[in-house]
């Protein structure tokens, strides 16, 4: 592949810029409000023989997206803008200090000071809000992670199958026995009330949504990285400061002529 140049990157770090913006604010906003994305539902219904079928008591609701697949789609979709502005920052930043980046004691590597600061202002931007609104599921519910072959396979979690029957009561009259007949009194009448099997039920709940720990975790991880980008930053600053004499010649030569 043909090495890309400093001005091509230049030219496509604004388009790009903005598609990492509009990424990050499209899955704040499903993580926020379109939490319905990621929860299922699944109810069965089937009537006895010799009572009124109930469509109204089945339905399906499938899990749209997990959160995982969410988070793997920012990161594949992410890497041209990421790739891009590191690239120019180390291009800019050949002869900048540098800082070794060191997370959960494991060295990532040297980076310019130019870089840091770009990961800083990427971290410390929307990000943490992001993961703070990643949808959670229940812990008050049992999950498990689903045995349907469609579901398994993207990692959808299931509440245990609730099995259940709908009743209804049936009321009747009629006549109580009389041990005294008499054809001239009127016969008493009484109702009777029978509890009976409609139909038959099943309910299950889906979601593929985090736990409150795998949110923890991944909110640990973020704090750290950011900590790490500083620890570094202040590493690659550390050093005497260079001395420009650019500052003397500006105003000599605006406000004076002197070159």
């Amino acid at each position: 592949m043909k090495p890309i140049k400093l001005g091509v990157a230049l030219a496509l770090r604004e388009r790009l810029e903005k598609e990492f913006k509009n990424m990050v604010d499209d899955l704040f906003s499903k993580f926020k409000s379109k939490q319905g994305l990621f929860k299922g539902e699944r109810k069965t219904y089937t009537a006895k023989e010799g009572f009124l079928d109930e469509p109204s008591k089945r339905n399906f609701v499938n899990v749209v997206s997990t959160v995982s697949e969410q988070l793997d789609w920012m990161n594949t979709n992410s890497k041209n803008y990421l790739n891009t502005v590191f690239n120019i920052e180390k291009t800019n930043a050949s002869a900048t200090p540098k800082g070794t980046l060191v997370v959960d004691n494991v060295t990532l590597g040297e980076y310019s000071s130019l870089e840091l600061l770009r990961l800083k202002s990427i971290l410390e931007g929307k990000l943490r809000d992001l993961y703070k609104e990643i949808p959670i599921r229940s812990e008050q519910t049992l999950w498990n992670l689903s045995e349907e072959d469609g579901f398994r396979a993207k990692n959808i979690f299931a509440t245990p199958l609730e099995v259940g029957e709908t009743k209804t009561t049936i009321k009747e009259q009629y006549i109580l026995t009389d041990p005294h007949p008499d054809k001239n009194r009127q016969p008493m009448v009484a109702d009777k009330s029978t509890q009976v099997v409609v139909g038959t039920y099943t309910s299950q709940q889906f979601s593929g949504e985090f736990t409150v720990y795998q949110r923890a975790e991944l909110l640990v991880r973020y704090e750290k990285l950011l900590q790490a980008t500083i620890t570094a930053l202040e590493e690659a600053n550390n050093i005497e400061l260079a001395k420009s004499d650019l500052g003397e010649k500006v105003f000599d030569y605006i406000h004076l002529g002197k070159l």
